[in-house]
């Protein structure tokens, strides 16, 4: 594998020039990228053109590369983007394009924190004005977090869950701290950045540790734990593995800042950070990608995926990490594919056109970061000697689990499987290839499927269990109408979901029974037993294989709404994953959109397009009464086969009403047999296995 050098991230940002006319407004005010509202999104991605900017006119190979815009032209318009920040902080004088100023938040300074390598490339052509302006402000933001905002952490979300704004906040304290010695409160700003950055990655051992720092023992500074013993993070309400990388991400940033300047890093911003590394690692695919178990609120691929890039940059050099160069190498092949695909210079332009359409503050947002993320690269590659990739990241068998979240994860040869409860949508269930990222998807996946007035997850229970090899995942929730009309109306369970699932321990294989019955009369649009998410988008070339028994096909992204009847229990997709019904349909279909149906949760947008595969799903409006099933599936995936390894696959299901006797082949030419009692409404189901 070839080594990893400033030009291969500057080659990604240079084409970018092209259209960042269209995106610069001017007034007054000065220059500022976006909307330049005062709102933290538009602070960020303003701060985080201009952090790219600096760099690229900060680098020696920028000429050699073409760009539309000249090195000092570049340079001139990151310093207006800088004063337009400045002016319009609380201590600038001016307003932004809302007509207010911005600052004093505890987000405030998370866009500064990220143009920091920016700032560092563009302090040499400052003038002094600029220079004051800039103290000015860290003063005046440093005061604040002293004076109004107190240090917090805890599980979950409504418990002040602050992991990387603790971080991101500490760090700024000590950066303020170690660049103005001469600050009168820079004694302050150490000892609450110590407080911060200590409550950042902080572990429910830490309550009771006598490891010193800034002069007194860890238990002293604890204030809560924003990570389960087994380092999965509550945050945003589900286990949400790219907030892991963005308290990484933040880490880097100080990192390579005290190293560029000289400055000696005190040891409280390493805190966890190779502990939670050693968890996250095992939460990527090969080409980058992380591997979200819990699921994803926000556009695929953008925002956590980007802050990855810093993330690896500092495991290479920090821990001497190989492999995570390796995912930073090959995530810049993924970026390059849609790229490629917009043939304009953006990074989501043709993916995200539905964002750009309906929220233009928000997609200016999404285009920004890669941007940064990718300066961030171009910056200290060059700067720093810092470990290559390895020839292929490693791939050793990997198993975890996480009884909070009742998750589990088990990574076999070239397959990963996992299971989690408290995802992102609920439920959400993988059986994919190590090696084909492009196959992932998390909306509902594996869970049964409806549509309504909003119909969200709610009461979940769930108890996860590891066996050798494997795993079993046993649940219940209801489905509740979210998004209730009517004056006086509320939300309210209209179903309920019992769970239980199987990782085999042949190495490939998930066995996944699903069942849910009515329980309040409610309307629905749509019913989707199984639902196994196929994306069909740019990161496939937009065009997927299926074949299973007299069925075989290629489709491409769809263009308009159809059911596509395959005929067949059994479907393999591109020739690597498989399912078989074994119980619930009479043949497995493919439901297909015209128009992209990936979701930004709780937001009229979509960032992908996916097949659906489903058993006899209900695709009409109508009236559901109370104790009619929505489905009663038993389905059998196995990852890393071919058609042939899935007509092989066989399994029966006998019993009714509440029982289940299964048998299936596994992979491995074994039988398996389980026994599987749906329970009363609120209890879990009970599943006995035998191997």
């Amino acid at each position: 594998m070839s080594d990893l050098v400033s030009r291969n991230y500057l080659e990604r940002m240079v084409p970018w020039l092209k259209v960042m006319p269209k995106f610069l407004r001017h007034s007054t005010a000065g220059t500022w990228y976006g909307t330049g509202e005062s709102a933290h999104w538009s602070v960020q991605s303003n701060m985080n053109i201009c952090a790219a900017l600096s760099v690229m006119a900060d680098s020696p190979e920028l000429d050699d590369l073409s760009p539309a815009l000249s090195r000092e032209e570049i340079r001139q318009i990151a310093l207006e983007l800088f004063r337009y920040a400045m002016r319009t902080h609380l201590t600038g004088g001016s307003v932004a394009t809302d007509g207010k100023p911005w600052g004093h938040h505890w987000i405030s300074l998370l866009g500064p924190e990220r143009m920091t390598h920016g700032v560092n490339a563009l302090l040499p052509h400052m003038t002094e004005e600029d220079r004051t302006r800039y103290r000015t402000f860290r003063i005046s933001e440093a005061d604040w977090l002293l004076d109004e905002y107190p240090v917090t952490a805890g599980m979950c979300g409504n418990a002040g869950n602050k992991p990387e704004s603790n971080i991101w906040n500490g760090g700024f304290l000590l950066r303020c701290a170690m660049d103005y010695p001469d600050a009168p409160r820079a004694g302050e700003y150490l000892d609450k950045g110590c407080s911060f950055l200590l409550n950042g990655i902080s572990h429910p051992l830490d309550a009771a540790s006598e490891q010193e720092f800034h002069g007194k023992p860890l238990r002293q500074w604890h204030v809560g734990f924003n990570f389960t013993p087994n380092y999965s993070l509550d945050h945003h309400s589900y286990l949400n593995v790219g907030y892991m990388a963005i308290c990484l991400s933040n880490i880097s940033m100080l990192h390579f800042n005290f190293k560029e300047r000289g400055q000696t890093p005190p040891p409280e911003l390493y805190h966890h950070a190779e502990d939670l590394w050693r968890v996250l690692k095992n939460f990527h695919f090969p080409d980058g990608r992380l591997l979200r178990i819990g699921g994803d609120s926000r556009a695929r691929y953008t925002y956590c995926q980007c802050f990855a890039v810093p993330m690896w940059l500092f495991v290479a050099d920090h821990l001497g990490d190989r492999d995570a160069a390796s995912f930073e190498k090959n995530w810049l092949d993924v970026m390059s594919m849609e790229m490629k695909s917009n043939a304009d210079g953006t990074y989501y332009s043709k993916r995200l056109d539905n964002i750009r359409r309906t929220s233009y503050y928000y997609y200016c947002r999404l285009e920004s970061d890669p941007l940064l993320a990718l300066s961030c690269g171009a910056y200290w590659r060059r700067k720093f000697s810092i470990a290559q990739p390895a020839d292929a990241p490693s791939k050793t068998t990997v198993q975890w689990s996480d009884d909070y979240h009742a998750a589990s994860f088990i990574r076999t040869g070239n397959t990963v499987r996992s299971w989690v409860k408290s995802g992102c949508f609920g439920n959400v269930g993988l059986c994919l290839p190590l090696d084909r990222s492009d196959l992932a998807e998390w909306h509902c996946n594996l869970t049964g499927y409806a549509v309504g007035s909003r119909i969200q997850e709610a009461g979940r229970k769930g108890l996860q269990n590891s066996i050798p090899g494997g795993f079993t995942y046993t649940g219940t929730a209801a489905l509740a109408e979210c998004q209730p009309w009517g004056e006086g109306e509320s939300s309210y369970p209209v179903a309920e979901r019992q769970t239980a699932v199987w990782a085999l321990p042949d190495g490939k294989s998930m066995l996944v029974a699903v069942r849910a019955v009515i329980t309040k009369e409610t309307t629905l649009h749509q019913v989707f037993g199984v639902n196994l998410e196929i994306p069909n988008d740019v990161y496939n070339d937009f065009i997927r294989h299926y074949e299973g028994g007299e069925f075989k096909t290629d489709l491409k992204t769809a263009e308009k709404d159809e059911v596509i009847d395959t005929g067949s229990k059994v479907l393999n997709i591109d020739r690597c994953l498989s399912i078989r019904m074994l119980s619930g349909g009479r043949s497995l279909k493919i439901i297909r959109r015209g128009t992209k149906d990936i979701p930004v949760s709780g937001k009229p947008l979509f960032s992908m397009s996916a097949d659906r595969i489903g058993s006899d799903p209900v695709m009409e409006t109508r009236r559901w009464m109370p104790g009619e099933v929505l489905f009663d599936t038993v389905c059998l995936i196995s990852a890393d086969t071919d058609p042939d390894d899935a007509a092989k696959m066989t399994g029966t299901v006998a019993g009714s009403g509440m029982e289940r006797k299964i048998e299936v082949v596994g992979a491995d030419g074994k039988t398996y047999r389980c026994a599987l009692t749906y329970a009363k409404c609120g209890s879990l189901p009970e599943l006995k296995i035998k191997i």
